[in-house]
């Protein structure tokens, strides 16, 4: 291990709901968001149809507001957002959610947009997807992506949600075991840490989260791992074990069957070599920091801001 501080903390935001927040979810139960992943076959026929429309690419106003390029990498559609005037001091390797069964939405570049800021680049891969694709298929593509990236100096940061989220984790664990350089942190917003779902609390909070149900994410985790157990530690990152990574901060609604698990993670840190830093956002539903919420906003704002700290820590050693 090296001289670093470890540090276990958890935050909770305790700032009121906003109107057009609570606005907001009442609409996503309205519209019955959580369908897409109620049942195993409704599950797999709505991602079909996502699928088939395939990965949204950077909005106009992001390539208005940003500058963005394309290339193909290990057979992947990668992505580069920039800010269109400002030297580039760290850059963003950002994996996105979906349960790795839905491709990119337009609600993503809205985040990649409030990162892109400041002098920080975002990368941004369309990865295949389950049941297509498994993470037999699919990590050592993102491995050698997070290689790529890092062979000049600027600091990368690795973020991601959901089932993205696991993933950054799971990538900076592989680059562990091969002894390549690490990120300078990761940032898992909402991340699926068990595909199991196996957590005492997951039950409880289905009935408050609008837009997750555990029947069609344990199905999607099967899928994922292919011909490996949902536990093997490539699928679920805790089961890899938390020491020696760079430091990890996590954001997490309590609105969200996904939370459980990140308490595991916190006792597991208590027990690692690992900094571990919780942000967690009462009343705040499956990756609001993609939505134009007041709290998605100043959740963006706040993202950006960790990006610059974490990558001026690690330049400075």
């Amino acid at each position: 291990m090296d001289d670093r501080v470890v540090t276990v903390s958890w935050d909770v935001d305790d700032r009121r709901t906003s109107l057009v927040a609570r606005v907001y979810i009442f609409g996503m139960r309205l519209m019955r968001d959580k369908r897409a992943f109620e049942g195993e076959e409704r599950t797999l026929g709505t991602a079909r149809k996502r699928q088939r429309s395939g990965d949204s690419p950077p909005t106009r106003w992001t390539r208005l507001r940003r500058r963005v390029t394309t290339e193909t990498v290990a057979g992947m559609t990668v992505w580069t957002v920039r800010p269109k005037r400002t030297t580039v001091r760290s850059r963003v390797l950002y994996v996105h959610g979906g349960g790795y069964v839905h491709p990119l939405t337009p609600d993503y570049w809205r985040l990649v947009r409030a990162l892109s800021s400041e002098g920080t680049e975002v990368v941004v891969p369309a990865y295949p997807l389950a049941p297509d694709a498994t993470v037999d298929d699919v990590l050592p593509r993102l491995v050698a992506l997070g290689g790529r990236i890092q062979s000049d100096q600027i600091p990368t940061v690795l973020m991601g949600d959901s089932a993205g989220g696991a993933l950054v984790m799971a990538i900076a664990q592989q680059i562990r075991q091969q002894g390549g350089r690490q990120a300078a942190a990761i940032v898992a917003l909402c991340p699926w840490l068990d595909p199991t779902l196996a957590e005492a609390g997951v039950q409880d909070l289905e009935s408050t989260d609008p837009m997750l149900a555990e029947s069609g994410l344990r199905a999607a985790g099967r899928w994922w791992a292919g011909t490996r157990e949902p536990t093997d530690p490539l699928v679920s990152p805790l089961e890899a074990g938390l020491d020696d990574l760079p430091p990890v901060d996590v954001f997490i609604g309590d609105r969200d069957i996904l939370r459980p698990a990140v308490d595991d993670l916190g006792q597991r840190a208590h027990l690692s070599e690992v900094s571990l830093y919780v942000h967690e956002v009462p009343a705040m539903f499956h990756v609001w920091m993609t939505r134009a919420i007041p709290e998605g906003r100043r959740t963006r704002k706040s993202l950006a801001g960790l990006v610059q700290q974490r990558a001026a820590r690690a330049v400075a050693g």
